[in-house]
């Protein structure tokens, strides 16, 4: 939920906290900065320590960010708000390293991929709602003081928001269940004992090659979703110069579209086909089509078409995230979990940071246009790799191969 709140509003923090445009992109770069700096010790605690401790820590963590950033509503406190970000950042952290965990932890193996999906859901979902309150909260006016008022409320809701989180998760969530829900996690709980320790399995995911594809080609791509979040209101102000509200309802139909229901189909059809590399290569494809669409409306100016063309954008490109991770898991079965999604998330962050600052130097240098079409060409690119994934598909062989040998002895009985 605190991806987006400042960006979204760029231009009113830039004027409220006098500072350049980049300090504000920076309270969105933020988030992948911690996420690349702690993504392998929180790995290590996410695989130390329980589901339920992992998120105490993480809602705590975010809670504490924004106590600080409810104390950033001076126009010379600005670092606050850089700090506040920080904390929630590292939270963040722990927070998208766990859906696929969770989900393979509680759900079966014809629901996994749907659960999962389910949790990137809550995270999109977050970030959609980040995107639409601050432009009607923190509203561009004449008045410093007015604007100082919209962002105490802003920080005060998360503030309480995150409280509330954090007390039910202390006195309703529960670790696990108390018997596996699908072979697979049968398997892994037996061979606990026996598991590699926690750097040779970061070295085994470095040399397995579809892993390598995917965290490249997808990486990319999701970075790009994610630079798109970042820098939307400088290019919806370029074309839309009165937008400001605007941005906010289109990010959050974008983020709805693709991170909440596209992630939800999209599970629903691995799970039921197991066809990843055919979903991934269509979902991938129809997202550079729709982005070609989409910038030809900003192009032309065609204001009203953007509510409709961005929408779907988003729901091809925000749904290769769960795609992303349940395809990496597939290929890298028995690593755990939280360890193959969050260096794929590291990929997507680092890429996210690229992108960003690669994307706002071509505006610069030659344009948005020309700009545009080096993004369709580089998604395009992504897409190509795809074709060079193998179907060894080794977490679904498990189940199956698992299943065949309960059936073989129940028969034997």
């Amino acid at each position: 939920m605190q991806f987006l709140q400042f960006t979204i509003v760029g231009d009113v923090i830039q004027r409220y906290y006098n500072v350049e445009a980049s300090l504000v992109d920076a309270t969105g770069l933020i988030f992948f900065i911690t996420y690349i700096l702690f993504f392998l010790p929180i790995s290590y605690l996410i695989e130390k320590y329980s589901l339920r401790v992992t998120l105490i820590s993480s809602i705590s963590l975010t809670a504490t960010g924004n106590l600080v950033k409810f104390f950033s509503d001076d126009p010379n406190s600005f670092y606050l708000v850089l700090i506040g970000q920080g904390l929630c950042g590292v939270g963040q952290v722990y927070l998208l390293s766990i859906p696929s965990k969770l989900a393979s932890t509680w759900f079966g193996a014809e629901e996994v991929s749907t659960a999962c999906a389910i949790g990137v859901l809550g995270s999109q979902l977050g970030a959609a709602l980040g995107a639409v309150f601050p432009p009607f909260l923190v509203k561009s006016s004449e008045s410093i003081s007015e604007i100082g008022e919209g962002i105490r409320h802003l920080v005060l809701y998360n503030l309480i928001v995150s409280v509330i989180i954090l007390v039910l998760i202390v006195f309703w969530f529960r670790a696990r269940p108390s018997l596996p829900p699908s072979q697979s996690q049968a398997l892994l709980m037996d061979s606990i004992e026996s598991q590699e320790p926690f750097f040779k399995n970061c070295k085994d995911l470095m040399k397995n090659q579809d892993f390598i594809l995917i965290l490249i080609s997808l990486g990319i791509f999701n970075g790009i979703w994610n630079s798109f979040g970042i820098l939307v209101n400088t290019i919806y102000l370029k074309y839309f110069p009165d937008g400001g509200t605007d941005v906010g309802i289109i990010t959050l139909c974008s983020i709805i579209s693709g991170g909440c229901i596209g992630s939800v189909i999209f599970g629903l059809i691995l799970d039921k086909t197991h066809k990843f590399k055919k979903t991934t290569f269509l979902a991938m494809i129809f997202a550079a089509v729709t982005f070609a669409v989409n910038m030809y409306m900003f192009i032309t100016k065609s204001r009203l078409a953007t509510f409709f063309t961005t929408p779907l954008f988003g729901f091809f490109i925000a749904s290769t995230l769960v795609i992303s991770f349940e395809y990496a898991l597939e290929v890298t079965y028995p690593i755990p979990e939280s360890i193959s999604c969050s260096v794929l998330n590291a990929a997507i962050f680092l890429f996210a940071i690229i992108c960003t600052l690669t994307f706002e130097a071509l505006f610069d240098a030659v344009d948005y246009i020309y700009t545009f079409v080096f993004i369709l060409i580089l998604m395009l690119g992504c897409t190509a790799l795809i074709y060079f994934i193998s179907d060894n598909l080794r977490r679904r062989d498990a189940n199956v191969g698992q299943s065949r040998n309960s059936s073989r002895a129940s028969i034997e009985d």
